[in-house]
């Protein structure tokens, strides 16, 4: 099939406003310097924090498959490079310069220009050679270095890495109970920092080194939680997160009954302090010492017991690492792990194997996606785009799968598909752009789907996202009446209202900003002062628009009057 992009699915993958943006600056010629080469589209495009960004978009018979832009847009859908790029390439497709492949230029050249070139490359680029030293060994050697057997000689000091943890712990010491809440986000980031280490010598082989550095940071952390506010449970939250590793790492490591015995004497009382807490889930930990990885002589674990899950997992992650492919996928069938059998069987390119047992197995649409996702990266769109269609029959949230798929069957012309993909993905996260992609795309079949699409909006659980329709619609008494429902707390929904209806419904505006003010106002506290303001900028545009110049200055003239020995108050006033 041709590859080719519609206009329409390009629009579906993107909000309103960056595809507005998008076409402005394809109409301003924006996007320069394009080529393709391949099933790769590359360019440049004008920028507003750079003078230009990058843009690499790769495509397929289901339209784009990954777009890349230099830029930060991270507010969903295609920035509006993206856009302009495209655009530019579905209506001018000749600006494209076709380039040849890194493989057919190299394939000019022989041995001894090769070696110089990547020789110059390096030369203006010095943080490529250990990559290249890197790629050159793993080609070579054809091992990674976790299946090299040479050990270590330069052991892990359990006593730096401890000082590393007291400081970190200690760093919120200066602080408040309650200021010290605030920056605990902060300092479990800088102990992930830390496990991140463990996984590196975990990556490396070195499973000892890897328990060392866990246990050493599970033990420091327990010494120290009481000291915390963790009522959030983040700090909670990583100590759970730190069984996996750990797990992993005694299974990797070979132990005698001696140190083993004396890792349990160690760990035994962290971990039952751990209870003590709430944080009962590193008992796994234990059951990994005293089972080592055959468990055949301490009975069989319960099914499905989290113990299970990740002693398991961490069976999985092992094998994976030690790259035994046939140990990993018998495991996987034999724990029901099917997702991971599925996702190494595209991996190994064995396609009908695993669509075989997706087929029989997945029951969650994300998971569906997953596989979806691999099969088409893989060169089996077909193939893909049949289990994506199944998924969304599946339990779980149907957005991600939607959203994902509703462009690919657009751009191949099966609307009615399309439709269903985008329909599943809005009873699962409603939103504005959906609605309008549902209506541009039903045609005359708009007023049957639309009861549908308005009974899931239905309820305060949707009431922005209804706001949003009503406003589109221009039905702004509707929108009125979720605004005054909706009650004064969701400030945010009724400033949307107020600033759609400004010009249609502004004794509505006037009334609900006077409210909103007034409330701030009453908190006698400065800090909401410039917010009341802004809520008195609406009330201003509003009494402007009927030209009832007289009554607001009536009103700011006794705000001004009323609060008068409130200088933080009139300084705010004074600015309308």
């Amino acid at each position: 099939m041709t590859k080719k992009i519609t206009e329409s699915a390009l629009r579906s993958s993107s909000t309103t406003i960056s595809f507005a943006r998008g076409h402005k600056l394809y109409q301003s010629d924006a996007v320069f310097d394009t080529f393709r080469q391949d099933d790769t589209i590359t360019g440049r495009c004008e920028g507003s924090s750079a003078p230009y960004y990058h843009l690499r978009v790769r495509i397929d018979e289901g339209g784009i498959q990954e777009a890349f832009c230099t830029c930060p847009y991270d507010w969903g859908g295609y920035c509006k490079h993206i856009i302009a790029l495209m655009l530019t390439y579905i209506h001018n497709p000749d600006a494209f310069v076709e380039q040849k492949s890194v493989e057919e230029l190299l394939s000019l050249m022989d041995k001894e220009s090769l070696v110089h070139l990547i020789g110059e490359i390096v030369d203006k680029n010095p943080d490529l050679y250990l990559w290249l030293l890197t790629a050159v060994q793993s080609t070579t050697l054809k091992i990674k270095p976790a299946q090299s057997g040479k050990k270590r000689k330069t052991q892990v000091s359990n006593t730096q890495y401890r000082k590393q943890i007291q400081s970190i712990l200690h760093s919120l010491s200066g602080y408040r109970r309650s200021e010290a809440y605030w920056m605990m986000g902060g300092m479990v980031s800088q102990l992930q920092q830390i496990c991140e280490s463990a996984n590196a010598f975990l990556d490396a082989g070195d499973a000892k080194g890897a328990l060392v550095i866990l246990s050493t940071l599970l033990t420091e952390v327990c010494n120290s939680y009481e000291e915390f506010d963790d009522s959030d449970g983040e700090l909670g939250q990583f100590i759970e997160e730190l069984a996996l590793p750990m797990v992993e790492a005694i299974l990797s490591s070979d132990f005698g009954i001696t140190e083993r015995r004396r890792l349990i004497n160690e760990l035994e009382p962290v971990i039952e302090e751990f209870n003590a807490y709430g944080i009962d889930d590193l008992d796994v930990i234990l059951a990994a010492l005293n089972r080592g990885w055959s468990d055949e002589a301490q009975g069989v674990l319960e099914e499905n017991s989290y113990d299970e899950i990740i002693l398991n997992e961490a069976k999985l992650n092992i094998l994976e690492r030690q790259s035994r492919v046939e140990d990993f996928l018998n495991l996987c069938l034999n724990t029901g792990r099917y997702l991971r059998y599925i996702l190494k069987q595209i991996e190994l390119g064995e396609y009908r194997k695993a669509v075989t047992v997706a087929w029989k197995t997945l029951a969650q649409a994300e998971d569906a996606l997953l596989v979806a996702r691999g099969l088409r990266d893989a060169g089996r769109l077909e193939a893909a785009l049949r289990l994506a269609e199944k998924g969304l029959g599946l339990g779980g949230s149907k957005y991600n799968l939607g959203t994902w798929l509703g462009p690919i069957e657009e751009t191949r012309g099966r609307v009615e598909q399309a439709i269903q993909a985008y329909k599943a993905a809005f009873t699962s996260l409603p939103s504005l752009e959906l609605y309008q992609t549902l209506q541009r795309l039903s045609g005359n079949d708009w007023e049957t789907l639309k009861p549908a699409l308005m009974c899931i909006l239905d309820g305060d659980r949707h009431a922005n996202e209804l706001v949003d329709v009503y406003l589109f619609e221009e039905k702004w008494d509707a929108a009125v009446a979720i605004a005054d429902r909706v009650g004064a707390w969701q400030y945010n929904l009724i400033e949307k209202v107020a600033d759609g209806v400004i010009a249609v419904r502004p004794d509505w505006v006037i009334q609900a900003s006077q409210k909103q003010a007034q409330a701030l106002i009453d908190k006698t506290q400065s800090k909401y002062y410039s917010i009341a303001a802004q809520w008195l900028v609406k009330m201003k545009q509003a009494y402007l628009s009927t030209g009832r110049i007289s009554e607001w200055q009536a009103y700011m003239d006794g705000l001004k009057r009323t609060y008068a020995r409130r200088p933080a108050l009139q300084a705010e006033l004074k600015k309308l």
